[in-house]
């Protein structure tokens, strides 16, 4: 066997042939360095060089695929071998269940996403995969879509609770509706988008819903009566989309607990039907239809017992404006401990679209009016792109003592952070605003505020005597375009005990994109 890194001419050989040393094979060197035609026995002699070099080029290449394919080989029997020794191997099947059911769990039934066949795909990986997930039940309880393994669903679920995402409106969905009634005592949380000639294949339904606790329903191409959910006595958490068309909805509804809406004025209906409910999500991106006979609007509404509002308002679309300064307008919550709103200004095609003055000055005011109705005993509050001034929002604030948490972004066509939020929120201040404030994140663009930020952690961190009843600021956030420097002062917050987060972001103005509101929330 040839020794590695010798190259004797006893060395140099392949497939049994011999390599022709270079030095060998080299004209005269007389040859090589005149410009003269060769002479005969020199041509034939360059002529045979050329072929046994390709002969021997050809050698190579062809030792150099073998080799190639024995490296192939090798490293395949080496990955082989790993997947031996793999601690997968050995890893306990319950965590194996764990990772799997958690994987479904991020499906969120209310959204619609690519592919629910994971089940599928994971007994593809091996048979102890495909064994673990044949045997557990729990990773075959989401169904999306119509399913032409549909009964395998039904049958791998065991007894378990069925959680449906299903779109009425295609007429091959019926087949798997019609699978899945049967078992409709087991669905828990249920998704349609519904259209008119689904009513009636709902309708075996109706007593029939003893497990259903979520229920998601879009009305875009609906008419008339739905009430194939109307006894559901565990039901408490409901969304209703796009009701563009007169429709009654007959619903438990002094049961429900929570909501999610896209629509202002049949959010007056809900407030006066639904006596338990304590979260309100709003996702506003349309202005209002005209009133039907759901929508019955009184002058005012007032919710006793709602304890969230989250709501996300764009801009963007005609009548929004209108309709969001109205709502703030005709509601009083005066039970809301967490109100979080996000403003958006993305019209059609993506293009951020301006308000106008007059329009956020009378937001602004009705907004104050709200706080001052509603939040007395208001705990949380975030506000995301605010359009209206700093001063504006310190008149809402004033309403709002019993605040412990204050989440701020503002959107810098407008406003940025400066000192007289700032000053306003320093507990010596005369107006002494907010006194049990724990928690402080101000996100956007910063003006110069290093003197009036240190004063406001100062004064909120070494708080004097005279101040009775006032809260230690525990943790403030920064997401900003800092125009100064400030690791200084920040080392010294964190010496003193508070916690500090602080982000840099070049850019206010790109929307971060589109997320599902209980996500921003």
């Amino acid at each position: 066997m040839p020794c590695p890194n010798c190259r004797c001419p006893s060395c140099l050989t392949l497939a049994g042939s011999t390599i022709p040393s270079i030095e060998s094979s080299l004209p005269p060197s007389e040859l090589m360095t005149a410009n003269r035609a060769p002479t005969n026995s020199e041509v034939v002699y360059s002529r045979d060089v050329i072929s046994s070099s390709e002969i021997m080029v050809s050698l190579i290449r062809s030792t150099v695929n073998n080799l190639e394919k024995r490296k192939a080989e090798l490293l395949s029997l080496a990955n082989k071998h790993k997947a031996v020794i793999s601690p997968l191997r050995s890893f306990p099947p319950e965590l194996l269940v764990e990772i799997f059911v958690r994987c479904t769990a991020a499906m969120r039934f209310t959204t619609f996403p690519q592919d629910f066949t994971l089940p599928l795909k994971l007994m593809w990986i091996c048979s102890r995969w495909r064994r673990i997930v044949h045997d557990t039940p729990r990773l075959w309880t989401k169904i999306w879509g119509a399913y032409p393994m549909i009964d395998c669903w039904i049958t791998q679920s065991k007894v378990l609770p069925l959680h449906l995402t299903l779109s009425l409106s295609a007429p091959v969905t019926f087949s798997t509706l019609r699978a899945l009634i049967p078992h409709s005592h087991r669905w828990e949380s249920v998704h349609f988008d519904l259209e008119s000639s689904s009513h009636s294949a709902l309708a075996p339904t109706r007593t029939r819903l003893q497990s259903l606790r979520k229920l998601a329903l879009d009305f875009s191409d609906t008419t008339g009566t739905v009430d194939f959910c109307e006894v559901a006595p565990q039901l408490t958490e409901i969304e209703l989309m796009s009701i563009n068309e007169p429709v009654i909805i007959k619903l438990p509804w002094e049961q429900l607990h929570k909501c999610t809406l896209d629509n202002t004025e049949i959010t007056h209906y809900v407030l006066q039907h639904t006596k338990n409910l304590r979260v309100l999500l709003l996702d506003i991106a349309y202005g209002a239809s005209e009133p039907h006979e759901l929508m019955l609007r009184s002058p005012h509404s007032c919710h006793l017992g709602l304890g969230a509002l989250i709501m996300r308002i764009n801009f963007g679309f005609p009548g929004v404006t209108v309709d969001c300064i109205s709502f703030f307008q005709s509601i009083t919550l005066p039970s809301l401990q967490t109100l979080k709103l996000d403003f958006s200004y993305l019209g059609f095609g993506g293009v951020q679209v301006d308000v106008a003055e007059a329009d956020r000055e009378e937001l602004a005011s009705n907004l104050a009016g709200f706080f001052k109705r509603s939040c007395a005993h208001l705990s949380t509050l975030k506000l995301n792109n605010i359009p209206f001034s700093q001063t504006a929002l310190i008149e809402c604030l004033v309403f709002s003592p019993s605040l412990t948490s204050l989440d701020i972004q503002f959107d810098e066509r407008w406003h940025e952070i400066n000192k007289e939020l700032l000053a306003t929120l320093n507990i010596n201040h005369s107006r002494n605003i907010i006194p049990r404030l724990r928690s402080l994140s101000l996100r956007g663009p910063v003006g110069m505020i290093e003197e009036h930020l240190d004063t406001l952690v100062t004064s909120r961190r070494h708080i004097n005597p005279k101040h009775d009843g006032v809260a230690l600021l525990e943790d403030l956030t920064l997401e900003c375009m800092f125009p100064w420097s400030g690791p200084p002062l920040f080392h010294r917050f964190v010496s003193e005990g508070l916690n500090l987060d602080i982000t840099y972001k070049e850019d206010f103005t790109e929307p971060d994109g589109y997320r599902h509101l209980e996500d921003w929330a």
